[in-house]
């Protein structure tokens, strides 16, 4: 099944959002300010700090909360300034939340699926093995119900945060691996770092399994610690270097079809801010959300380019079998877990998500056309036969 859209119907969507959505409610904002003007002189001047799971360099930093407080200050004049931080700058990488919480920081910048610890249905909102691609997420966060969800997660968290998506990527890499992953069974006996519900899918099948902070990672495979590492796209796994220290790649990004990522402020910060400033974050947000996406495609592309032609790499693709037992095996383990957790904020999430992705499925299949067919595409990339 085909699944992408036309980019150009998306990001026109999602420009209209940007004005039309304020905050996480759905009330139409005033209109932000002009660029470089400041709108009104009598707009206070505000200095926060934002830190970030992420070091400078990869586009998760650079490419999503930097370009997010580059359009915040350009909108309010240099007015609203943001400063953003690198991981362990103040607290570390996974801190954040807390942080932000306790007022720390003014800002953070991560994932909500290292969230899992604090509600269950944290990963709903990031990444599901086998679900979401960019565009359902798009229409599900956006217009589908996702971020009223989300909002009503962060208050069952008590945690005294506004957070809502900022940033996007595609489909990721699999695995950088030092051994052969191919197949289902190659996972086994591995040293896996694996964060979220693919991280707990394997773990629950026996996969040797464990959640390093990013910069740890790439020391960890030079150094021996972890065998393999799943992370983020190709252009960002390269930025990381993992190419470097890691012989095997395998795809298709089955554990995370998409990655959302989150912007969150301290809510006593957030609820002190003149109403165009919220709605310049809002605004601010999206772009940064779309310009995310856009790049690490074109990106993504070049990267894959270099490993599929350079024979120091070995790509292999899980063929569609071992994608639909995935698939079965992921989607049963949510199922479970939502029975067994008994929240009702994780119930009607995981319900409104699987709807709303079988419906888009069959929407793509009636109006999407079919992709070009390359007859030797899978000898490119190894799949087991």
């Amino acid at each position: 099944m085909s699944r992408n859209k036309k980019f150009v119907a998306l990001i026109a969507l999602l420009l209209v959002f940007s004005f039309a959505l304020a905050g996480c409610g759905g009330s139409k904002p005033a209109a932000p300010a002009a660029e470089g003007t400041g709108s009104d002189p009598n707009f206070p001047e505000v200095k926060w700090t934002m830190q970030t799971t992420w070091s400078q360099g990869w586009l998760i930093h650079d490419g999503m909360p930097v370009v997010f407080a580059d359009r915040v200050r350009a909108m309010t004049g240099g007015k609203f300034d943001i400063e953003v931080l690198p991981a362990g700058a103040i607290v570390g990488g996974l801190e954040v939340l807390d942080a932000c919480n306790a007022g720390t920081i003014d800002a953070y910048h991560s994932w909500t699926g290292y969230w899992l610890n604090k509600h269950p249905a944290a990963p709903l909102f990031a990444s599901t093995p086998m679900g979401f691609e960019p565009d359902m997420s798009f229409a599900w966060l956006y217009a589908g119900g996702g971020k009223e969800f989300m909002a009503r997660m962060f208050e069952e968290m008590q945690m005294n945060v506004v957070a809502y998506p900022l940033g996007i990527t595609h489909p990721e890499i699999l695995v950088h691996s030092n051994k052969p992953v191919g197949v289902m069974e190659d996972f086994k006996g591995l040293k896996y770092r694996a964060p979220g519900w693919w991280g707990e899918i394997l773990r629950s099948t026996g996969v040797n399994v464990t959640l390093l902070p990013s910069p740890e990672l790439y020391p960890s495979m030079e150094k021996g610690v972890i065998d393999a590492v799943e992370f983020n796209i190709p252009m960002v796994n390269k930025q990381m270097g993992f190419d470097e220290v890691s012989k095997y790649i395998a795809g298709p990004g089955m554990h995370q079809p998409t990655c959302v990522f989150e912007v969150g402020f301290n809510k006593d910060k957030y609820d002190a801010l003149p109403q165009t400033y919220k709605d310049i974050l809002w605004s601010a947000s999206v772009e940064a959300t779309v310009d995310s996406w856009t790049t690490g495609i074109v990106g993504d592309l070049e990267v894959l380019k270099e490993w599929q032609s350079n024979d120091k790499w070995t790509l292999q693709k899980f063929n569609a079998e071992d994608q639909h037992a995935i698939r079965k095996l992921s989607w049963d383990y949510i199922d479970g877990q939502v029975k067994e957790k008994n929240n009702a904020l994780y119930t009607e999430a995981w319900t409104s998500y699987k709807t709303f992705f079988n419906e888009f499925c069959d929407f793509e299949w009636f109006m999407v056309p079919e992709r070009p067919i390359v007859a030797d595409k899978d000898r490119m990339f190894g799949a087991p036969k």
